[in-house]
């Protein structure tokens, strides 16, 4: 391995894990600064975040219910989409399974949930070795087969619809990372099959080292990860800061939660935060959210977070998102 100290202020190339469109691998390009470390290391959420998946969610959903119950359930979707920011894919049908399948019609609202579940069955649910991991991971396999296979079918007919399907201020927020040499990775409440579906057709293998999914998550939600990657860098040669961990994604919880709840050798990391809000209503709602939820406080004090206002965000005459100007309109501390 060449010593780090040879390639200050160089630039380091690693070829990205994820497999493009015509199944090669893209070169990524990275900048070692002075220090010895890139100028950050970034970690992606992908629904909400990065592009609006909910044809292909809500899909998935209703085919695997129906499969599975052989009943349509009404407004299943809605209810589904609710519980997207619980941190893993594993506690999403931990919950959709007691909603359908046990009766517990409450946890339709995700707070209740977390307090009347998760909070006491956390490690049953994410950590393989009993009945309740098992089940869960029953539905999320299936579910990562249909998704997948709906996505193919939507390029196959209209791939117009992944482009249309970007929040393209955040992929400009990702491509400004990408030209300062900064390496990002994905993580995602989703399994890998259909994950490596859709980053063939949004064009992240171009972005991203690679993207974790559900599978590397058992035994906790994000956190989890974050060490397991840094870990895959630096085994490349690549020494990474600690504090220059930056987190992007549209849950509070179960995104920059996810930083804040990571510990390096029993000590907390503080990261920077970049929480993507469509508008400045969910801005206030979760200005509303934050106030009453002790736990999003904790988030909130003990990270550098900021909200990312998608709307806010202008563009030039070809609907060009300009990122690099006044950041005050569509970036506000948390």
């Amino acid at each position: 391995m060449e010593d780090i100290e040879k390639i200050k202020n160089t630039i380091m190339k690693i070829y990205s894990e994820l497999p493009g469109i015509d199944g090669t691998f893209t070169p990524i390009s990275i900048t070692i600064k002075e220090d010895g470390t890139p100028a950050a290391l970034a970690f992606f959420d992908i629904d909400k975040t990065l592009a609006e998946l909910k044809n292909i969610h809500g899909a998935a959903i209703r085919t695997l219910f129906k499969e599975l119950f052989d009943k349509e359930f009404e407004g299943i979707e809605e209810v589904y989409f609710k519980g997207f920011r619980l941190g893993n894919s594993f506690r999403e049908f931990d919950r959709m399974n007691g909603i359908y399948n046990l009766g517990f019609k409450e946890w339709i609202d995700p707070d209740v949930y977390i307090k009347e579940r998760l909070n006491q069955k956390k490690k049953e649910i994410d950590s393989e070795g009993n009945e309740t991991h098992k089940i869960a991971k029953m539905y999320l396999d299936r579910y990562a087969i249909i998704a997948s296979k709906i996505a193919e079918d939507i390029y196959r007919n209209d791939k117009e619809e992944f482009e249309t399907s970007k929040i393209k201020p955040v992929f400009a927020l990702a491509k400004f990372y990408q030209s300062m040499g900064i390496p990002m990775f994905g993580m995602t409440a989703n399994g890998k099959d259909f994950v490596h579906t859709i980053a063939k057709y949004l064009g992240l293998s171009e972005l991203f080292i690679d993207i974790a999914t559900d599978e590397d998550m058992v035994g906790g939600g994000k956190e989890i990860i974050i060490p397991k990657l840094i870990k895959r860098l630096e085994d490349k040669g690549i020494k990474i800061s600690k504090d220059k961990l930056v987190i992007v994604g549209d849950s509070l919880f179960g995104d920059i939660g996810s930083g804040y709840r990571f510990k390096e050798n029993g000590e907390e990391v503080f990261i920077k935060g970049i929480l993507v809000l469509k508008d400045m209503n969910e801005l206030q709602t979760m200005k509303n959210q934050i106030e009453k939820n002790s736990e999003l406080k904790k988030i909130i004090q003990n990270t550098d977070t900021e909200a990312f206002i998608v709307d806010n965000v202008k563009t030039d005459q070809n609907g060009t998102p300009l990122i690099m100007g006044d950041k005050k309109n569509f970036l506000i501390k948390l």
